[in-house]
């Protein structure tokens, strides 16, 4: 699998040899001086990374701890455990991570997804703020309006907009000053300050849970036994070789998932945007597609596999066990039966 991680590499890495306006780095420690100019596109992969410096492009950021204190000329696309805005983005910022601060300023939109954010009282987005997490504390001041849905949502700062959230709780505090209009979905009644001041209508819309009918579960059951059995009839010795390859080496083939379903749409998106990568770009992209459609379609087959192994029952028919499981256990799901197909393909092409 070494020689795959090094194609992925390079893969990477061809953009930035291809266009002198785009520039790479990686490593344990990814900074960019504040005595330094990136003149065009910056993209950062590491463990901490640290943007003081001016980037007059894009700035796309992949690591573990991401500080952004310098300027950026256009967007920024961020993917990491913690996220801090400083600085100034000269136009969207959509970042996705554990916890995200912004205290520096965003002249487009912000769109996170994570599990807490904080605008403090110093940030200013010029633009939406999107999000879609846990618990959002808008401080700073909005532009225009606010989205998302959330568990906890409290504003404490001037709105240009509306206030169009579904979350279990909005407050809106001593500070808060919304030009709109206040339209939340939500089982429990908006806390609202004395001095807080909404200069449109406040509309509440009651959480209706839908039920789900026999028919909503049984469809999307008997597509994925029909995916299954053409699969087991047409390649039934690659389904049982992905299959084996779960069950023997199952942290492997979720890492590689995992790594391929983020690292893949990045590269497309560089070698996209580059000249001489952009046919490379393309067919990488149709590759995807097929792999992530493929692993869907085969995701029930290779978990009745794992199960089955699990309790010791032998099992001649796969594609009959279509397990019911949570969202998240599905994903996971989803992205190991990736992992342990692409590493098959991989070793096939190899050694063919």
């Amino acid at each position: 699998m070494s020689r795959f991680a090094a194609l992925l590499v390079v893969i990477l890495a061809i953009p930035s040899v291809a266009l002198a306006s785009s520039v790479m780095r990686t490593g344990e420690a990814v900074s960019v001086a504040a005595d330094q100019a990136v003149e065009g596109d910056f993209y950062g992969l590491g463990n901490d990374v640290t943007v003081s410096g001016e980037v007059t492009d894009d700035l796309l950021i992949i690591g573990g701890k991401v500080k952004i204190n310098g300027k950026t000329g256009a967007d920024l696309a961020a993917l990491a455990g913690d996220v801090q805005i400083d600085g100034v983005i000269g136009d969207d910022a959509r970042v996705v991570a554990g916890e995200v601060t912004v205290a520096g300023e965003v002249q487009g939109d912000l769109v996170v997804l994570s599990g807490t954010l904080k605008v403090l009282s110093t940030a200013k987005i010029s633009g939406d703020i999107l999000f879609f997490g846990t618990d959002a504390e808008i401080s700073g001041e909005v532009g225009k309006s606010i989205f998302g849905t959330s568990e906890r949502m409290r504003v404490e700062g001037k709105v240009g907009g509306d206030i169009d959230v579904k979350t279990g709780t909005l407050t809106l505090g001593e500070r808060a000053d919304v030009t709109g209009m206040v339209k939340y979905a939500s089982s429990n009644e908006i806390v609202r300050a004395q001095n807080a001041r909404v200069a449109g209508q406040v509309v509440q819309n009651e959480i209706v849970v839908e039920k789900a009918t026999p028919k909503d579960v049984l469809v999307p059951l008997l597509v994925l036994l029909f995916a299954a059995l053409v699969w087991h009839l047409l390649f039934g010795r690659l389904l049982d070789r992905v299959s084996t390859q779960v069950v023997v080496h199952p942290l492997r083939s979720m890492l590689i998932g995992f790594g391929l379903f983020f690292l893949i749409p990045i590269a497309v998106g560089i070698l996209i945007a580059s000249m001489l990568g952009s046919l490379l770009g393309l067919t990488l992209m149709f590759a995807y597609g097929t792999l992530l459609v493929a692993a869907i379609t085969i995701s029930g087959v290779v978990a009745g596999t794992y199960l089955f192994t699990l309790i010791c029952t032998s099992v001649v028919f796969l594609f009959l066990f279509i397990p019911v499981i949570g969202p998240v256990l599905i994903i996971g799901l989803i992205l190991t039966t990736m992992g342990a197909l692409a590493t098959h393909l991989y070793r096939t092409i190899r050694f063919s």
